[in-house]
């Protein structure tokens, strides 16, 4: 066995086989209707999907999990517009999927917010915004990336896969939507936007720079990030730290790392982990979502050195961090938000990010929209880096209202 599992889903539906994979990327594989904690509430109807993607590693075909949502009402001529969302972290585990969310993970409203408590409110912190989105006459998919909730390691923060599964669910939707539609009475548009927040807005940056040739059929009109990851280097940092629930998101960047490149294997093996830190990567990577990482019988039990070999040279792996810096190409206009007090995602790395892109985009308008206060999250302890889920559900609407309102 290797350093990640490949263990088969339990719930059918998610499982996917060879005779599955007859077609290309954005295929549907099956469809059902769904209801539930993981829906959105303004929607006509969700269903949960299963599409045809690309395994980053080495091109395979595979099938990848997401929801799409249906506003109601008709749509109007040409379609409905699409919002492709982008999900924040969840860890690697199959089970933290979003599309997985239920009451049988925890009970969501115990008061002591135990850790599975916590991962069902940071599913269900991006609803408002979404539900927003559905309220004003836009289709909502939401991917949940390659190896989250179908078989396989997923390639956490490796911008490839997670743009490869942002895009190709927009074109799942469009062929079970539109197989019945007359020309020219499509029921989902060919225009659509791309948002993310926090590991979803540096996906949805790394969606908008593969898309014009991943989906070269498709007419994106803008990609918003919000508090996108950045700067993933820095994450080694994260060894230097004592017992600490930020601890987790290394292990996490390496498994995301080593699922991109299964030849990373020995250089964590030899120069990355300490023996302990190696058993601890096994033992919990595949089956813990990232709240249960972060909790003191995991990541946070001791300081980083425990775990880490903190003054080997990781080359191979340094290289695979620095290729999930979101510092790209982008043809479609780019809105970053950040609140100044998050404590997950620095304010200084994003607007250096901000920077960066408006330094290599510079025929196009790379918006800053930085908040200095914002709506409290639920529960406290979640901080600004969701609270500005909710501070910027109406301003980041209109944005998005404009950019669907181009002629091109």
């Amino acid at each position: 066995m290797g350093l990640l599992s490949d263990t088969e889903p339990v719930d059918p539906f998610y499982q996917v086989g060879g005779t599955d994979l007859v077609g290309e990327h954005g295929d549907v594989i099956r469809v059902r209707t769904m209801s539930g904690p993981a829906a959105l509430e303004s929607a006509a109807g969700c269903e949960l999907v299963i599409y045809q993607s690309t395994r980053v590693s080495d091109g395979a075909p595979i099938g990848v999990s997401g929801i799409i949502a249906i506003p109601r009402g008709d749509p109007p001529a040409g379609g409905w517009p699409v919002v492709s969302w982008s999900h924040g972290t969840v860890g690697v585990a199959d089970r933290g999927a979003p599309s997985l969310d239920s009451e049988e993970l925890a009970d969501i409203g115990d008061p002591t917010d135990p850790p599975m408590t916590i991962h069902r409110k940071i599913n269900a912190a991006p609803h408002g915004l979404l539900n927003e989105f559905l309220n004003r006459g836009w289709v909502v998919v939401m991917t949940d990336y390659e190896g989250l909730g179908t078989r396989g390691p997923h390639p956490y923060l490796f911008g490839t896969s997670e743009a490869r599964g942002v895009l190709d669910i927009v074109r799942a939707a469009r062929a079970l939507h539109n197989r019945d539609s007359a020309p020219g009475q499509e029921t989902i548009s060919l225009r659509f936007v791309i948002v993310g927040h926090s590991q979803g807005g540096q996906a949805a940056l790394f969606a908008a720079h593969l898309a014009p040739t991943w989906t070269a059929e498709l007419t994106l009109l803008g990609v918003a990030a919000i508090a996108p990851a950045s700067a993933q280097e820095r994450l080694l940092f994260l060894s230097l730290l004592p017992a600490a629930p930020d601890l987790a998101f290394l292990p996490l960047a390496i498994a995301g790392a080593l699922a991109s490149d299964p030849g990373l294997a020995t250089e964590l093996e030899q120069k990355v982990f300490t023996p302990l830190g190696l058993q601890l990567f096994k033992d919990t990577i595949d089956v813990q979502t990232r709240v249960e990482l972060s909790e003191p019988d995991s990541w946070a039990a001791l300081p980083g050195r425990k775990y880490f070999r903190v003054l080997s040279r990781k080359p191979r792996l340094t290289a695979a961090l620095r290729r999930m810096h979101p510092d790209l190409e982008i043809q479609v206009p780019i809105r970053i938000s950040q609140a100044v007090n998050d404590r997950r995602v620095s304010a200084a790395a994003t607007k250096r990010l901000w920077k960066q892109l408006k330094r290599r985009n510079r025929t196009i308008t790379v918006e800053w929209v930085e908040y200095d206060k914002v709506t409290p999250a639920v529960p406290a302890s979640l901080g600004d880096h969701f609270g500005i889920l909710t501070s910027d559900v109406v301003p980041l609407a209109d944005w998005l209202e404009r950019k669907f309102a181009t002629t091109n």
